[in-house]
């Protein structure tokens, strides 16, 4: 059985939540990222998406805002140690496409609907 510890990033990039906007952008384009899980030292405290900058795009004055504005507060997690397919199955039903990896709160990793979909290109292959 694979457990999310066999699909998952780890040592995600991350942001504080006082990093500006335009930092987020920026970091997404250099990192080939969608998601950047926000955090204070190592303890989550939000997560920014591709999806939440450009719903922003428009207004060209919150570049210098930080990514607290527009963060998502209340973040889907999971655990390490929990099933591949839970964490697929949940990220069906919450309609998102990541979860960040959590122990003790602290951020250890992120799972993306791009590693599924690697998973299944090497059961395919296989």
């Amino acid at each position: 059985m694979t457990d999310v510890k066999d699909l998952m990033t780890v040592g995600p990039v991350t942001l504080d939540p006082e990093a500006k906007i335009e930092e987020a952008w920026k970091l997404m384009h250099r990192e080939y990222v969608r998601h950047i899980p926000v955090c204070k030292g190592d303890y989550l405290v939000g997560l920014v998406t591709q999806r939440d900058l450009l719903v922003n795009a428009q207004n060209t004055s919150l570049l210098s805002l930080p990514v607290a504005e527009i963060m998502v507060f209340d973040v889907q997690t999971v655990d390490k140690d929990q099933p591949a397919a839970f964490a697929a199955q949940r990220m069906i039903d919450e309609k998102i496409s990541c979860l960040p990896v959590v122990e003790n709160g602290d951020l250890i990793g992120i799972v993306t609907d791009s590693d599924f979909l690697n998973l299944v290109i090497k059961m395919l292959s296989s």
